[in-house]
């Protein structure tokens, strides 16, 4: 594995950990169903990607040298949603769950 790759799952695992503490105390405080919480997670990302994309639109705004490219960054993003959302698919015959008799 990459240092990047490493990096870059240590930061999911962390985010997934912290909003799944903050959406859980969100839901106990107000009561509010999982999928209203979830929707406002999403939203919040879309901000949060609109404040960014707002301040790399200047060259020399900052050093990591992103660009934003709103078109394709929200196909992106959107992509991982659905990619991370989806059950997982059962590599070999042996990982699969046994559903009957033959």
């Amino acid at each position: 594995m990459s240092g990047f790759e490493h990096r870059r799952q240590e930061a999911e695992a962390h985010l997934k950990m912290q909003m799944m503490k903050e959406m859980s105390e969100l839901m106990r405080r107000t009561g509010l169903p999982p999928m209203v919480v979830m929707r406002e997670a999403v939203r919040a990302i879309g901000l949060i990607y609109r404040e960014t994309a707002a301040a790399h639109r200047e060259p020399a705004c900052c050093p990591c040298g992103w660009r934003p490219q709103e078109a394709c960054d929200l196909e992106y993003l959107g992509q991982a949603l659905l990619e991370a959302s989806r059950r997982p698919r059962a590599r070999d015959l042996g990982g699969m769950q046994v559903l009957g008799t033959a």
